[in-house]
């Protein structure tokens, strides 16, 4: 027997599943429970980060009749399956895995028969697809029914833990493996339940701690970004990742909860995330918080999104909400996506429009919600030069009759929005967040719109089903392996990120 020997250099791997297959999965696995195990090869989509690895659950390699011994107490692969499990990877980018269940009353520990799986299929799926990782995770249930889990993860040669599993629906159900669960000492409890005391009472005891757990991401800093950074802040939240690319300006202030006036006389003016930190902090220093100057589209952006919960995009973009729909399509992150627009007539209001769409793997994307266009993202990710170019270019067409909205669609207006609209939907998407994060509701539409002005503020739901020749539907949980499906990439031109700490 080869012995596995897990690196303990703070990598791990973090897997994420959507409830409905995770039903399917243990649906199977537990069919011959208490007594017996059972266990099928599973596809994952994967990305590789400075913290570990990324495991997304695209499927199962159902056990046929015959693949698995059902003579046996314990999970046995047959031949014909584990040559079918090789065969499949040149049909595909995937990485595949093993998971089964342990009986009843045995707990998660790998035994020295998994030992032996894990090293005989680790070096065989590792040849046969040239290098992609290899997981295997173990199921059972405790005395009281609860589910446990341990994992590990074989890539390159190197052995490290799978430590959380983070589930997507109804609920965003964040576990911890059973060999690296975090205990909550006294003195936190004892805070968390003085500050969220009337939280508690009215979802549960079990709301502190849920709270303290999760982790949730801000795309944008600053209209509605700041107001969901402060509800979160406020809510005991225990990690935040938040990101913007840009500085704050003077007409940043009316609407930027974390702008202050002495920052007006700043210079130069601060970055906007360095707001957001200092405001985080002030409200509760003990949450986690990773601020990055950068963009969606960076690698070290989205390395650390992957980590969170849910998503707020806070960024109104057509990039920006392009790609969090990949993100939450193709690494299984929900996003939960606002907006806001404003119109006036000789300074009367006739518009406040709000929006919040919910953009969860197997929704439709914004392509499918019609909600990003590719003349717009071409605007947004073009140089001045490249701008210039395309009006040019439609001047000349129309010159000669054709016309030119095909190479120049004209300037965007600017977005023109007022504090107290924002702040209003901030809040509410990061109330959103934690109701997921608590399993306390849903939002109410997958894409919705009101105005607050209008009586009974004109309601309107979007509902639509997803185009299935899109790639949110064909690439669910590919991971790094639907690259090629993007919708958009970061431009040679944008500068590097870098993170404030």
């Amino acid at each position: 027997m080869k012995e596995i020997l897990l690196q303990r250099d703070g990598r791990e791997g973090l897997w994420r599943i959507r409830a409905d297959d995770k039903q399917k999965l243990l649906r199977l696995l537990f069919h011959r429970y208490p007594e017996r195990e059972w266990g099928t090869f599973f596809r994952f989509g994967f990305r590789r980060t400075a913290w570990g690895i990324l495991l997304a659950y695209v499927d199962m390699l159902v056990p046929e009749p015959g693949d698995l011994d059902r003579r046996s107490g314990i999970v046995e692969f047959r031949p014909g399956y584990i040559q079918r499990a090789l065969t499949s990877f040149d049909d595909h980018p995937l990485g595949i895995g093993m998971i089964h269940s342990h009986p009843e009353g045995c707990g998660v520990l790998p035994s020295m028969t998994d030992d032996d799986m894990d090293s005989y299929f680790s070096e065989e799926f590792e040849r046969f697809s040239a290098g992609r990782p290899y997981a295997s995770i173990i199921v059972a249930k405790n005395e009281d029914g609860e589910l446990r889990f341990s994992g590990r993860l074989f890539d390159r040669g190197e052995w490290f833990e799978l430590t959380t599993a983070l589930t997507v629906g109804a609920e965003l159900l964040r576990e911890q493996s059973a060999t690296g669960r975090r205990f909550t000492t006294r003195g936190e409890e004892t805070a968390n339940g003085r500050i969220l005391e009337r939280v508690a009472q009215l979802l549960g005891p079990q709301t502190p701690q849920k709270l303290r757990n999760a982790a949730v991401g801000v795309v944008g800093a600053s209209g509605t970004g700041s107001p969901a950074l402060n509800v979160l802040a406020r809510s005991r939240i225990g990690k935040i990742v938040v990101v913007d690319p840009g500085q704050a300006k003077d007409s940043n202030h009316q609407r930027n909860l974390a702008m202050r006036f002495s920052d007006l006389n700043a210079g130069p003016k601060p970055y906007k995330v360095a707001l957001a930190r200092r405001m985080i902090e002030e409200i509760n220093p003990e949450v986690g918080v990773r601020s990055f100057v950068g963009d969606v589209l960076d690698d070290m952006v989205l390395d650390e999104l992957l980590r969170c919960d849910v998503v707020l995009g806070c960024s109104d973009s057509n990039y920006a909400r392009a790609a969090l729909g990949d993100i939450a399509a193709q690494y299984l992150v929900p996003v939960i996506d606002l907006a806001v627009q404003m119109r006036a007539e000789e300074g009367v209001l006739r518009e406040q429009l709000s929006e919040i769409a919910y953009y969860a793997p197997g929704s439709p994307c914004p392509w499918c919600c019609n909600r990003v266009t590719a003349g717009a993202i071409r605007y947004e990710t073009s140089t001045e030069g490249e701008r210039e170019f395309m009006a040019n270019a439609a001047a000349e067409a129309e010159r000669r009759g054709v016309d030119g909205a095909q190479y120049w669609g004209g300037t965007p207006p600017p977005e023109l929005t007022v504090g107290y609209l924002t702040t209003m939907l901030g809040a509410m998407g990061a109330g959103y967040a934690q109701t997921l994060i608590l399993g306390a509701g849903t939002i109410p539409h997958q894409r919705f719109q009101f105005d607050v002005g209008l009586p009974s503020f004109a309601l309107a739901e979007d509902v639509r089903e997803p185009n299935k020749e899109c790639s949110c539907q064909r690439l669910i949980g590919w991971a790094d392996q639907a690259k090629a499906d993007r919708s958009v990439s970061k431009p040679a031109h944008w500068p590097s990120p870098f993170e404030i700490p």
